[in-house]
């Protein structure tokens, strides 16, 4: 027989929500952990500012971080090599930050806002800024197959969000042309294997995923700007017009 107050709620439950009221007074979400927080150093790498992880600069990783140092630099040179002067020069005003192992973090991403950062118990400080939370996919074999401008990539999300505005007509009209179209539905992976286009996933991926194509190589058919003329000529056209001839 469950004990009841004189409001008839059960005697736990009341326990349980008097403990929480002393806890929490506020009644205020309590904010996550800090996770993943580091101190970064502030270095100059192929005219981007770049916020290195302390941990790849001396330590047990310091070999590690200066491969990974140097191949971010490999990106970065061919980025400039590839990119169009004035487009070039507001890349450059994109922070990058480089941390050897995130606890959590995997991929490479760009952070656009701070409220799932801070949801998350993640260093705000990344907000607008292209993260690597895992140094060492820089230089892995696989990676390197895989994705050859996943730098290029981020960058791009950051030019879309940051020059362009992610609400731009011009890009969610070609993206929702493509996707009625059903072109990316299945195509070819750099691997072989037939496979629905990462470009499906929304506006952003179909802008970044062009870019690659357009300005270097895609692990997505269509790989390069040749293909993606035929395959896709709204998307070309619209690359032509964003990043130049």
């Amino acid at each position: 027989m469950k004990l009841l107050t004189k409001l008839g709620i059960p005697v736990v439950a009341a326990l349980a929500l008097l403990i929480y009221a002393n806890a929490n007074p506020s009644g205020a979400k309590a904010k996550p952990e800090k996770i993943g927080w580091v101190e970064p150093v502030v270095q100059q790498i192929e005219g981007w500012t770049v916020h290195v992880d302390p941990a790849l600069l001396s330590g047990e990783h310091a070999e590690d971080g200066a491969l990974a140092l140097k191949m971010l630099g490999n990106h970065l040179q061919r980025v400039a090599i590839l990119v169009p002067e004035k487009q070039l020069a507001d890349l450059r005003k994109v922070v990058i930050r480089i941390e050897w192992s995130h606890p959590e973090l995997g991929s490479m991403q760009y952070h656009p806002g701070v409220q799932w950062l801070e949801n998350n118990g993640y260093d705000p400080r990344l907000v607008k800024s292209v993260h690597i939370p895992q140094a060492k996919e820089l230089y892995s074999r696989s990676q390197m197959l895989k994705h050859p401008a996943v730098i290029l990539h981020e960058l791009a999300h950051a030019y879309h969000d940051q020059i362009l505005d992610f609400e731009n007509a011009d890009i969610i009209d070609a993206y929702k042309t493509a996707m009625e179209k059903g072109n990316y539905n299945r195509v070819m992976l750099f691997d072989g294997r037939a496979v629905p286009h990462y470009a499906t996933t929304n506006h952003k991926e179909y802008f970044a995923e062009a870019t690659e194509a357009f300005l270097y190589r895609n692990d997505f058919y269509p790989f390069v700007a040749g293909e993606l003329k035929v395959h896709d000529p709204k998307a070309f056209d619209l690359m032509k017009k964003i990043w130049g001839e």
